[in-house]
């Protein structure tokens, strides 16, 4: 079940494809290049079998990872060696009852990650037990790798992250886990540590029923889709080739959209309907695509059509990459267009975690900014630089003393931001504040802080934000 149809939430149509077709110019040159060789043998505690796992869970009191995800694909390539590997890491896997499930395909078995004793039959085993267990099936079968999940000492699902999730979230999620099953030992939380952006509290994610992989495309299956895209022109059937080159964390992937995106701008002239299909193109790359894709988005920074750069700001917030940090300066230095500027300075706070710079600057803008809307979407901004103390600071300073859209605004960014520091604070506006929207408001963030995910945020946020776009990868929901 859909909340709303794609058109709705801002993707391409039908139409998308018939334009595809006619839009497209054959003969692009792209080489596909492999990935990253497996990597060695990884660090942490990783028990074998899931039942055994289950019973020494309980006994111990230890919280369970399940760490799935399959052979030559970038993200999971990429989390064997940053995240089972990391040395800041590796209190929490050692503390916990570490379980993998692993997909991989024939001539794979030298490629099979190296984790304590597991074989490569186990990785295979366990995958299906827990597919079985505690994940959500599409029609198809298919289940979101790579993908996190986190159980109690007793088993019960507690959270979880499809795809990405970078060592400062994984230490969050790790956090939140042992905090939900009344563990008082506990590792020291990284300073910088906060939740990741496909986040689900208490539930786990649900492919759309076409969906056929669940996953980006490994080596062999990119290189085939290039070379094919190469000799001819797309045809209807492409589609979601197209989609899954953009969920494909690989250089050359990016690459080749970056220059087929930049065709279809020069081949649109004047017909309008070529351009909303780059748009709702770009807009997918904000949805499903890796900081890969940034170097696609960053040549319509400037575009003379402010619906694209609308649609260009809020890729990069949905992104909420560092990478795009630059790219994203220089677009609201430059943006003239009011209700433009109010999307950039929030794909700033996006982008720009940890970022001193960034922080003082919205800082002032949630304070000084004489466009209302603007100012506005700077203090939403701020829930992404949280935990930041003086950004934390601001906002509940806002929320105490403002008694208008800012008030509201700084309540759903601590709620955006996860600030369980807020707690006392929202729970006084819920009882004392003299604005039913304001009581409202801190209810909702409350929610969350209780465990609720950001998807209940999502209609507040549109309609004090102003703006028109859907960010699901932010509003981030179980299913679709």
């Amino acid at each position: 079940m859909r909340p709303e149809s794609a058109q709705q939430r801002g993707q391409p149509g039908p139409g998308f494809l018939l334009a595809l077709i006619i839009l497209l110019l054959p003969g692009a040159s792209v080489a596909a290049c492999p990935l990253a060789a497996s990597a060695p043998a990884q660090g942490g505690s990783w028990t074998v079998d899931v039942d055994a796992g289950l019973e020494q869970a309980a006994a111990e009191t230890r919280v369970i990872l399940l760490a799935l995800g399959t052979t030559l694909e970038p993200r999971s390539e990429r989390h064997l060696k940053e995240l089972y590997r990391a040395k800041d890491l590796r209190s929490y896997l050692d503390s916990s009852v570490a379980l993998a499930g692993w997909q991989w395909f024939p001539g794979d078995r030298r490629r099979v990650p190296k984790l304590g004793d597991y074989s490569a039959q186990d990785f295979v085993d366990n995958l299906e037990t827990i597919r079985q267990r505690w994940l959500r099936p599409n029609s198809n079968g298919v289940v979101a790798l790579p993908q996190h999940v986190w159980l109690s000492p007793k088993g019960e699902l507690l959270l979880s992250c499809p795809y990405e999730i970078s060592a400062e979230e994984f230490a969050w999620c790790f956090d939140r886990a042992l905090r939900l099953s009344g563990i008082e030992e506990r590792p020291e939380l990284p300073k910088d540590a906060h939740a990741p952006r496909r986040l689900l509290m208490g539930e786990v994610y649900q492919l759309d029923d076409e969906d056929e992989l669940g996953r980006g495309l490994r080596t062999d299956e990119l290189t085939e889709l290039l070379d094919q895209y190469k000799r001819r022109q797309l045809t209807p059937k492409d589609e979601t080739g197209i989609r899954r080159l953009l969920f494909t964390d690989e250089e050359q992937s990016a690459k080749y959209m970056a220059q087929e995106l930049a065709l279809w701008d020069l081949a649109r002239g004047e017909r309008n309907e070529l351009g909303e299909i780059l748009e709702g193109t770009i807009y997918l790359i904000g949805l499903v695509g890796t900081p890969a894709h940034l170097s696609a988005l960053e040549q319509f920074t400037t575009h003379r059509r402010p619906s694209l750069r609308i649609q260009v700001a809020v890729a990069y917030e949905q992104l909420g990459a560092e990478g795009g940090l630059a790219a994203v300066k220089k677009a609201l230095k430059k943006e003239k267009d009011e209700g433009v500027r109010a999307e950039w300075v929030r794909a700033l706070g996006a982008c720009g975690r940890g970022n001193s710079s960034v922080a003082s600057t919205l800082t002032r803008m949630a304070r000084k900014e004489k466009s209302e809307r603007v100012r506005v979407n700077a203090i939403l901004a701020l829930g992404y630089l949280l935990p930041d103390r003086k950004v934390l600071e601001s906002l509940e300073e806002i929320a105490a003393t403002e008694t208008n859209d800012y008030q509201v605004a700084a309540i759903l960014a601590l709620a955006l931001g996860r600030a369980e520091e807020s707690r006392a604070l929202l729970a006084e506006l819920v009882e004392k504040a003299a604005a039913e929207r304001t009581r409202e408001a801190a209810a909702q963030a409350l929610a969350v802080l209780d465990g609720g995910n950001l998807i209940s945020l999502r209609d507040s946020v549109k309609e004090i934000s102003s703006g028109d776009v859907d960010r699901w990868r932010v509003f981030f929901w179980k299913g679709g």
